[in-house]
């Protein structure tokens, strides 16, 4: 079976590459990489009876110059494809990771064990970075990415959702049980395995902002949201959690903007905000 290529095109126009938010240029080098290795194309398009964003003809006219073959899909997830009468048929894609509440280190000192994660994430040094804390109280840390230019694009996005001009602390709660014994991209691979926002989390730290990520275990809620900005939410591990968990957090952030990222359409869906504008997050300061 030939190496498929995940791409998605929003109602709003946003361009998703493996589930992630890309600029066109993204899209570019990820389409050339599928032509290489013989790849094909899996494409979706959100609310395709309505009228299509620019971007989507975009998107099309690239796939199309390459002659990248395409298999059209129905559903965001990518579950089924599309024959040319229209009718939907289920696609044997890869099974999808099995989410579960982890069972976690118990150990003392909490306070100060997430104090370390959030100085980690704020700074700027060799060590520092977006930090993945693992159900066995271990840290893997994500060093920011080094500047360039799709980066540069990527991040007028970032900062449309979260301002980079006040470095924000920002917690997420997420399926932290992946392979790590793999560097570099690899490494990375698995872990947007397990994190379908990685992509965003990522571009929230190469913007300046403190970012960390945690399964959302009881034991660990409070602490693990404590001076949060705000929370991010993997809808996947939201029936997990425990009940009140939502006030629980809330009473712990340094502002309450608790949101949950969607799996099925990579949408974000407001729990507690500050402010009325649906479409920003806000700050008291």
């Amino acid at each position: 079976m030939k190496t498929a290529l995940k791409v998605s095109v929003r109602a709003d126009g946003t361009v998703l590459v493996e589930g992630r938010q890309a600029t066109l240029e993204h899209l570019d080098a990820a389409l050339a990489e599928a032509k290489a290795s013989n790849g094909q194309v899996w494409y979706h398009r959100e609310a395709v009876r309505g009228t299509a964003p620019p971007t989507a003809k975009e998107v099309i006219q690239r796939i199309v110059a390459l002659k990248l073959p395409v298999s059209l899909s129905s559903k965001p997830d990518f579950s089924d494809w599309v024959d040319a009468k229209g009718v939907s048929h289920p696609r044997n894609a890869p099974k999808p990771v099995a989410v579960y509440m982890p069972e976690v280190e118990a150990r003392s000192g909490l306070e100060d064990y997430f104090a370390n994660v959030r100085k980690s994430a704020a700074g700027r040094g060799p060590g520092d970075g977006l930090v993945i804390v693992r159900p066995n109280r271990t840290m893997t840390v994500l060093p920011r990415l080094a500047e360039s230019d799709e980066l540069k694009k990527m991040a007028e996005g970032m900062n449309h959702i979260v301002p980079a001009t006040t470095q924000r602390n920002i917690a997420a709660i997420a399926f932290t049980v992946f392979d790590a014994a793999a560097g570099g991209a690899a490494a990375l691979t698995e872990v947007s395995k397990a994190i379908p926002f990685m992509g965003m989390l990522v571009g929230l730290s190469y913007i300046g902002h403190a970012v960390w990520v945690f399964e959302g275990h009881p034991s660990a809620l409070v602490e693990g949201c404590r001076n949060a900005d705000l929370l991010l939410v993997d809808s996947a591990m939201r029936p997990l959690l425990a009940n009140g968990w939502d006030a629980e957090a809330a009473a712990v952030m340094r502002h309450a903007n608790i949101l949950v990222h969607s799996r099925a359409n990579f949408g974000l869906l407001a729990i507690r905000k500050i402010g009325t504008d649906p479409s920003r997050i806000e700050f008291s300061s």
